[in-house]
């Protein structure tokens, strides 16, 4: 019996799956007595806790699915999408005991007490709350489009509008592949540009689903919210052990009924170009160049800067935080090598057949999975992006509760502090839900994320280390970068005509490549090519694409006289280049983006050293006490640990013995051989993961 398109077996999974959820965080209630209960557990993790905690955080659905979705689009480098991370987790090996060592609840107050300012941590938490909503709609895009997916409407239900959607886009996918072999007509080229804006447009559909976005963002974020609030990080560290387990199930479960439907790796090498299966694109072709890799790894980098209070000071000491969250994010990185080789069987069996790319993880499971197995796939997705909410949502409210209403009401009780807390968790949800409606390109918004963390990055990597960086510096370049990143971004587009006026609404110019490569499968079906692996010719034609604004096309869908009409973000970065006599048509769009990343690394630290070098630096007092905790590591023993921190401040000698570099403004500690054979052994493990993608993407060719 099927209801909107899923089995009643598959809704019996989900209703059991989220009253396990609401059994659990009503539990967890119980153990919230104060506001370190309710944020960091009163630090009394262990290593394997913080390591499903860990990894919980660092996973959601989004993740699993926006991996598939790049790889769908351009091959094997969309592992980069999300796997730039993969250079940055040796970091993580000095940013665990950094966030414990700091001693803080709100992810504030490091502003609030190294810069002596409360302006600063009020501005901080604000910023946390804004990225919160931009980050957070990219889950419920994506989940909400997964689940689209998988609840398809009969075409026996489409109205005249949808099923003229649906033919459109079976028409534009069959002139596209009549375009690889160079035999369009020049009315079916003009019927391929009227196609091409249409789809721009969203106006292309590759099959209809029963679900409406806006009822199924309210049911989810009112569900995440419900079970957060009522347990904190109790009730998001006992979740994640069971969702830890579920994302394990959805990041393997496609994979061998995939391989099995294409003749096993050597069916897949047949199925899918040998270019897909590369690293790195081509400069020509692919979005993941090895430069813009590099840019992301870097922006990526100085966005992380150790900042997550909640869960980082949930351990009970250094090791445990550094070892359960080493092995928390090494976990994401293994089981990113099952998404990989998922993105590339999605090729093998469904390419050319998605309006939107988004939907191939759902796509995957209606067509892969039987009764009840599809309950528990999208029980998985629902959990894995629920778990990442669950501990981030935390850090979000910490910053309100400590570094807004406390500097404003001093006197709130611990009571109170927890119900704000709560409130902030739902408001900031249900704001994600209303900036979703704006999106449709992740790849986009996960750029725009990441350009966003460096408004805060570069100052709060210093502030560990630098002791000259003062709190002046930091407002200054705070506020430009907002100004720059943010506001700017935002605002310039809503101005009126800026949209339309030809000045800004330049485009690259169209790439056409004409690429030898073995053919497959659907090669020797259309007559191109006498048997799979032939070498052959095809012309691939990357579109323009805008540079100010991400979206540029014809006000009039397929008509070329009509003028061209900017939409979205105004990459203020680019036209800084711009003006400064840059061509930018004559770049691809990794080129742009590498471009932009590198403005928005560069700018904030030359503010910084600018103005930390033409300013006075802060107070002895707040400093001495800032790098002690640093200085100092921390242990189980609550009283003992405050007593090893007021040691290390009143004893100038013991701090001074403790620096790397002792009478430098520069506060890295003494290296141990803990941290340098731990640092090395994560590089190791890099390597091996890299040599995992070629061994698994090398089988059967």
């Amino acid at each position: 019996m099927l209801i909107l398109g899923l089995h009643i077996i598959d809704w019996m999974i989900i209703i059991i799956y989220l009253c396990i959820l609401f059994a659990i965080g009503r539990y967890t209630s119980k153990k919230v007595k104060n506001t370190s209960d309710f944020f960091q557990a009163n630090k009394s993790f262990g290593k394997i806790i913080t390591g499903f905690l860990t990894f919980g955080n660092m996973v959601n659905s989004d993740q699993a699915a926006g991996v598939t979705r790049e790889i769908y689009r351009q091959g094997l480098s969309g592992i980069w999408f999300q796997n730039l991370v993969l250079f940055i987790t040796p970091f993580h090996w000095f940013i665990s005991i950094l966030q414990k060592r700091a001693r803080y609840i709100g992810p504030g107050d490091i502003y609030e007490q190294r810069f002596e300012s409360k302006f600063l941590g009020g501005l901080f938490a604000i910023y946390l709350l804004l990225v919160a909503i931009y980050g957070g709609s990219i889950g419920y895009l994506v989940t909400g489009k997964t689940v689209q997916a998988i609840m398809v409407k009969p075409e026996t239900e489409w109205t005249a509008t949808e099923r003229e959607s649906v033919l459109g886009f079976r028409e534009y996918q069959d002139l596209l592949k009549k375009q690889e072999f160079n035999l369009l007509t020049k009315e079916e080229e003009s019927r391929l540009h009227v196609l091409q804006d249409k789809k721009i447009k969203g106006e292309l559909n590759a099959y209809i689903s029963y679900v409406n976005l806006t009822v199924f963002f309210l049911l989810y974020g009112g569900i995440t919210v419900a079970y957060v609030i009522m347990g904190g990080l109790f009730a998001a560290a006992f979740t994640d052990v069971i969702q830890g387990l579920l994302i394990l199930f959805l990041s393997i479960i496609l994979i061998p009924i995939g391989l099995a439907k294409l003749g096993g790796f050597a069916g897949l090498h047949a199925t899918v170009p040998d270019y897909m299966f590369s690293l790195f694109g081509t400069s020509g072709l692919s979005e993941y160049t090895w430069y813009f890799v590099l840019a992301m790894v870097i922006t990526n980098l100085v966005g992380l800067a150790p900042r997550g209070f909640t869960i980082g000071g949930s351990a009970k000491d250094d090791n445990t935080a550094r070892f359960g969250y080493i092995a928390g994010a090494f976990a994401k990185r293994f089981i990113m090598i099952g998404w990989a080789l998922t993105g590339l069987i999605a090729i093998g069996l469904y390419a050319g057949e998605l309006s939107d790319a988004t939907y191939i993880w759902g796509h995957m499971t209606l067509d892969l999975l039987g009764v009840g197995f599809i309950g528990v796939m999208i029980a998985s997705v629902i959990a894995a992006n629920m778990a990442n909410k669950a501990a981030t949502s935390l850090e979000w409210s910490a910053g309100f509760t400590k570094n807004i209403l406390l500097p404003l009401r001093p006197n709130t009780s611990e009571k109170t502090q927890v119900l704000v807390g709560r409130l902030i968790i739902f408001i900031v949800l249900m704001g994600s839900i209303a900036f979703a409606y704006s999106l449709d390109d992740i790849l986009v918004v996960f750029k725009y994320v990441l350009s966003i963390g460096t408004i805060i990055g570069p100052s709060l990597w210093l502030v560990y280390f630098w002791r000259r960086l003062n709190t002046k510096a930091v407002i200054i370049q705070m506020i430009l970068s907002i100004c720059v990143t943010v506001i700017l971004p935002i605002s310039i587009p809503s101005i009126t005509n800026v949209g339309s006026n030809p000045k800004y609404t330049i485009r690259t110019a169209e790439r056409v490549s004409v690429i030898k490569i073995n053919a497959i499968q659907s090669d020797v079906k259309l007559g191109k090519a006498d048997f799979v692996g032939q070498e052959i010719e095809k012309t691939e034609i990357v579109p323009p694409t805008g540079i100010f604004f991400e979206n540029v096309t014809h006000e009039i869908a397929g008509d070329p006289n009509s003028p061209l009409v900017g939409k979205g973000l105004f990459r203020i970065q680019l036209y800084f280049y711009h003006l400064l006599g840059f061509d930018l048509q004559g770049l691809n769009k990794a080129m742009l983006s590498t471009l932009s990343f590198a403005f928005d690394v560069i700018f904030p630290f030359i503010i910084l050293f600018v103005v930390s070098l033409l300013t006075k630096p802060n107070s002895d007092r707040a400093l001495t006490k800032f790098y002690a905790c640093i200085l100092t590591p921390t242990v189980a023993d609550h009283a003992q640990d405050a007593k090893n921190v007021q040691d290390m401040i009143d004893d100038p000698e013991l701090f001074k013995s403790k620096k790397l570099l002792p009478n430098s403004d520069w506060m890295f500690w003494k290296f141990t051989k803990l941290d340098i054979w731990g640092f090395i052994g994560c590089w190791v493990l890099v390597g091996i993961i890299i040599l995992l993608y070629y061994i698994v993407t090398s089988i059967g060719a």
